[in-house]
């Protein structure tokens, strides 16, 4: 077992790869009252397309799949996964991502057991046509009250408009119509590809002894079959040109603006520089934009933004792009100026070592503050678990940026970036 400490976060994390690959990470927290338990597989809403297990030839599947994959998994012969947690005396989740899907537990009781049963409803699929075809109504009724939430369509709006053509435009959960062509069959050809040990992270924490529940998954998993580790065939990313601009009619009382940029610059290919480049970018559009900024003020003030401005920068090895969304009664003049602020940035009142330091300060204290929550430290951990490169890494990282790092990285960035917005106007 690989044992990592953090000083810097005061954190000891114990790793270890199990014979059907599977990877465990184990992180004690003896002070806590509380165990938080995240079973997650690579495998999220754009993987559509690919070679299922045992067979030769690429083949796409219905959209939502994964997202259906995930709810269909709490139903088993003999009744409802969470109703066996809740015996347990825990709670349980699940929640699907675009490159992921994770299974989730948290307890003050009963830990082994627990930790048991997350592993053994994971990885023991029961589907039958019948069954699926009543879960497509109970997707379809949700699929249709997301379409109702105006913020929910602003991101997808914009995102149709970064990557057309492409599952990142697309709903994680599909559509009504694609959700209607799933079968039982297309569940288990996706299950047996993705939900194999090897393409699957375990992360438990809380106050247990990693010895004794190190002993647990390794009797758990050999008393299971599976079969021989195999590198999935996932069909490439790609998409459609970016589109300049669309607007909508919605049901709100002001409009509300998506700006997003597109980056076209080949990332980093080693991890830690990736990830630097990662917090790179987010640290120059909190410089730029964030509340302490000058243009922020100065946009607060004439009435362009209010509370609701924010910002984001994502990346993955498919696909990165920083959004801005506001609500503003000009949404064509404030994404002028926004467009501007991030080209000049450079030439801006605050992009300097002073604006730097705060911000570090800011981000450091929000995660020193986040990581006393075992909810945060395990979505946190999944969601930026790089090749050799933790969530843990990140004051680290922060800390040594520099303002000639940061400017290596955004220029890289704003070199080739394409913007587009996505406008909703409030109907007539």
């Amino acid at each position: 077992m690989e044992i990592k400490s953090y000083p810097q976060v005061g954190e000891v994390l114990y790793k270890e790869v199990l014979w059907n690959g599977l990877t465990v990470y184990y992180l004690p927290k003896p002070d806590f009252n509380k165990t938080y338990g995240l079973f997650t597989t690579n495998f999220g809403s754009l993987d559509t397309t690919f070679v299922p297990r045992g067979q030769t030839d690429m083949k796409t599947f219905p959209e939502g799949i994964a997202h259906f994959l995930e709810h269909k998994l709490f139903e088993k012969e003999d009744g409802d996964a969470m109703n066996f947690f809740s015996s347990l005396g825990a709670s349980s989740n699940a929640f699907t991502s675009f490159t992921r899907t994770s299974y989730l537990f948290s307890t003050r009781e009963n830990i082994a057991p627990n930790v048991a049963l997350l592993m053994d409803f994971v990885q023991d699929p029961y589907f039958t046509q019948a069954s699926v075809e009543k879960e497509q109504g109970i997707i379809t009724q949700e699929i249709q009250m997301y379409q109702d939430d105006a913020d929910f369509r602003l991101f997808f709006g914009l995102l149709q408009n970064l990557y057309p053509d492409s599952a990142l435009a697309s709903d994680i959960a599909g559509t009504p119509q694609s959700i209607r062509e799933i079968s039982a069959e297309d569940l288990y050809d996706n299950y047996r590809t993705f939900y194999h040990p090897a393409n699957m992270t375990l992360f438990l924490t809380g106050p247990f002894d990693v010895s004794n529940l190190s002993v647990l998954v390794h009797q758990n998993q050999a008393d299971k079959k599976f079969d021989a580790i195999s590198e999935i065939q996932r069909a490439p990313f790609v998409s459609g040109k970016q589109k300049r601009s669309n607007e909508i009619t919605f049901d709100v009382t002001i409009p509300k603006l998506a700006l997003g940029f597109r980056g076209y610059n080949t990332l980093p290919s080693d991890d830690m520089v990736r990830f630097e480049y990662k917090l790179a970018i987010q640290v120059m559009l909190t410089m730029i934009l964030g509340n302490t900024s000058s243009q922020y003020e100065k946009l607060y003030n004439q009435g362009q933004i209010d509370d609701s401005f924010g910002f984001d920068f994502e990346v993955t090895p498919h696909y990165q792009f920083a959004s801005m969304t506001a609500d503003t009664l000009n949404p064509t003049k404030l994404a002028k100026i926004l467009r501007e602020t991030l080209k000049s940035y450079k030439i801006g009142s605050d992009f300097n070592l002073a604006q730097l330091n705060i911000i570090k300060k800011e981000m450091l204290g929000d995660y020193y503050k986040a990581i006393n929550s075992l909810e945060f430290i395990a979505n946190q951990f999944s969601s930026n678990l790089f090749e050799g490169v933790t969530f843990f890494d990140f004051p680290t990282i922060l800390s040594d940026l520099t303002l000639e790092k940061i400017e290596y990285h955004a220029d890289n960035f704003t070199a080739e970036m394409v913007s587009t917005d996505f406008i909703m106007q409030p109907k007539a």
